[in-house]
C-alpha cells in the first residue's frame, strides 16, 4: 500500500485533516464512500472516505477524477457533522493541487506501470478536542489517535526551551481550548502563544503551530 504524508489545518478549536494512499481492489469493486466517527483519549472526530478507480488502460482524465473527490468529501454539504461546522474555504482552496498531484503522480509513478487498475483513497476528517477528558491526560489511547492522523510530536528539548509569557492582555484567548482565562502562557518561535499546559499538550502529539503550521524540532 501506498501512503502520502497526510495534512492538516487548524481553525481556533476545530482541525482539519486530509490523507491519501492507495488501497486494495477486491474484485474489481470501488468500495462505497462512507463515515464514521472517532471518540479517542481527549479527541473526538468524523471522518469522511471516498474512493476512486485508476485504470492504465484507459486514458486518465485526472481532472475528472480530482472532482469526484472534491464533491464527495466537501461538496456533499456545506456543513460537517458533528459540530456543524463549515467547511473553512481556505482548508479546500488548499487541497486542491495536494489531492490533484496525488492522483496524477500515483498514475503516472514507474512502480504502478504494471498494475492494470488500482484503488485511491482520500480521508477527510474534522476532529475537536474533548473538552469532558481533556483534563485527563492519563489514557493509554494517545498513540492510537496519532497514528490516525499522522501527527508526528515535537521534541522533548523544544517543547521544554518555549518562551514563557508573563501578560498578553485582556483580549488573549488560547486557541486551543478557547479560554481567556489568564493562566500563564507560553509562546512559540512563529510568535503564537497559548496556554503553557495547551501548548505543552498539544506538542507531544503535533511539531506543528495549531494556528500557522510552523514546524517545530522533532527527534530523529
Amino acid at each position: 500500500m501506498q501512503r502520502d504524508s497526510g495534512s492538516w489545518y487548524a481553525d481556533y478549536g476545530t482541525w482539519y485533516c486530509v490523507d491519501k494512499w492507495m488501497g486494495e481492489l477486491t474484485r474489481d469493486q470501488i468500495p462505497q464512500d462512507y463515515e464514521e466517527e472517532v471518540h479517542i483519549s481527549q479527541f473526538c472526530g468524523r471522518f469522511r472516505y471516498c474512493h476512486a478507480l485508476l485504470e492504465h488502460h484507459n486514458d486518465l482524465d485526472t481532472s475528472k477524477i480530482y472532482n469526484i473527490f472534491y464533491k464527495n468529501l466537501f461538496e456533499e454539504s456545506t456543513t460537517f457533522t458533528p459540530w456543524e461546522n463549515e467547511i473553512p474555504e481556505d482548508f479546500k482552496i488548499n487541497r486542491d493541487s495536494e489531492i490533484f498531484n496525488y492522483i496524477d503522480s500515483t498514475y503516472r509513478a514507474k512502480c504502478n506501470k504494471n498494475i492494470d487498475k488500482f484503488l485511491i483513497i482520500v480521508k477527510f476528517g474534522v476532529f475537536k478536542m474533548n473538552y469532558d477528558t481533556y483534563h485527563d491526560y492519563s489514557s493509554d489511547d494517545d498513540g492510537e489517535i496519532d497514528e490516525e492522523i499522522g501527527f508526528v510530536p515535537a521534541s522533548k528539548s523544544s517543547i521544554e526551551a518555549l518562551e514563557k509569557v508573563l501578560d498578553l492582555g485582556s483580549e488573549f484567548e488560547c486557541a486551543i481550548c478557547l479560554d481567556e482565562g489568564k493562566i500563564k502562557a507560553k509562546r512559540m518561535p512563529c510568535g503564537h502563544a497559548f496556554h503553557g499546559r495547551c501548548i505543552e499538550k498539544w506538542l507531544e502529539k503535533s511539531h506543528s503551530c495549531p494556528l500557522c503550521r510552523y514546524n517545530m524540532p522533532i527527534d530523529s
